[in-house]
């Protein structure tokens, strides 16, 4: 073993991969590994295994936006628009040897979604990586960018529900005249309410639709406790004729209001940005009112490590950083778009 003394890492960064390039070359030479090859596997060099740990920094808890938001692929960067219909209708008595009648259907406003490029680089030193003698940010670096490009991509999704934008009608997604947002704190009531609006629904010709509710998303963990509570308990904790005369759930003490959505249909979502808030939507995969899409239906960013190819001047060899800066660099890239797309499939309540 070799004492490298005060030099440590670089001199093992660098003397490895000598060794791997001669290794490469020697492949090359036998016909075995074309140098394209050679190039494209020097990355992987440089993932070397970790001998010391380091200060971790905080976890990241994964955005849902998967469970109540809709998910489509694109095949390019134009905008993609989506028809929207109304019911079919025109059923009507036929008898023996009678004309079949015409039927017909009107379309809605379309929705429009396009994807777009985000991402970013970050470069780690030559300075920074010799310091680094465990290899951990090496190994831990393209793996954060994956993790912030997908917080990017979710924080961008929530972002767009809470701020409410235009319908492809023109209108907000929410309003008081749409009839799907209130400003009541979250309770047996306003949920039954909520879900009875959205299944009492038609269409812009006045006919019967269907829509189901079956996602509710709140911000906290007391929030979520309120929901499991009206969702899940067997009885209301009322005692008969204690009740205003008012209140639906006067009548006995069994909880009518159990089993209303599906037992997984409660999410927490913390980067909500108002804890008091919630949220009612239909089944994405069916009913989306708002959707994301993915060029070419990729929903992982690629993640890029830069080939340096700086050769030494005074002999053979390839220095692994790169010519301008001392550096290896990393490239993140994502192309995604968000859109809001039905109002009838959603309701908030949004509290004062």
């Amino acid at each position: 073993m070799r004492d490298y003394g005060h030099w440590g890492r670089p001199l093992r960064l660098f003397e490895g991969f000598l060794s791997w390039q001669a290794h490469q070359l020697a492949l090359i030479e036998a016909g075995e590994l074309s140098e394209a090859d050679s190039k494209a596997d020097f990355p992987e060099y440089l993932y070397g295994p970790i001998s010391r740990s380091l200060w971790s920094g905080y976890t990241t808890r994964a955005i849902q936006w998967e469970r109540y938001v809709g998910v489509m692929s694109v095949s390019d960067f134009r905008e993609t628009r989506l028809r929207g219909l109304n019911s079919l209708r025109g059923i009507g008595y036929v008898g023996d040897h009678g004309e079949y009648p015409a039927m017909r259907r009107t379309e809605r406003p379309p929705a429009g979604i396009a994807v777009d490029t985000y991402g970013g680089v970050y470069s780690l030193t030559r300075q920074l990586i010799i310091n680094d003698d465990s290899g951990e940010l090496l190994n831990r670096n393209p793996r954060d960018m994956g993790n912030a490009a997908a917080r990017f991509v979710g924080e961008a999704v929530i972002a767009l529900i809470v701020s409410n934008p235009n319908a492809p009608d023109g209108q907000p997604m929410y309003s008081g005249a749409r009839g799907n947002e209130v400003t009541t704190a979250l309770s047996e009531q306003a949920l039954v309410t909520a879900v009875t609006f959205l299944e009492g629904q038609v269409d812009d010709d006045g006919n019967k639709i269907v829509v189901t509710a079956d996602r509710l998303v709140v911000k906290t963990a007391t929030m979520e406790l309120i929901a499991r509570r009206i969702l899940q308990s067997q009885t209301t904790g009322i005692t008969t004729g204690t009740a205003t005369a008012t209140d639906v759930f006067d009548k006995g003490t069994l909880n009518a209001v159990q089993g209303l959505l599906p037992a997984d249909g409660v999410i927490r979502e913390p980067w909500m940005p108002d804890a008091n808030d919630w949220y009612l939507f239909a089944n994405p995969n069916e009913n989306p009112a708002f959707a994301i899409a993915f060029l070419n239906g990729r929903r992982e960013p690629f993640i890029g490590l830069k080939n340096p190819e700086v050769r030494n001047a005074l002999g053979p060899g390839v220095d692994p950083y790169t010519y301008e800066l001392d550096s290896v660099d990393f490239k993140v890239r994502h192309d995604y778009g968000v859109a809001p797309f039905d109002p009838k499939t959603t309701y908030r309540g949004v509290v004062a």
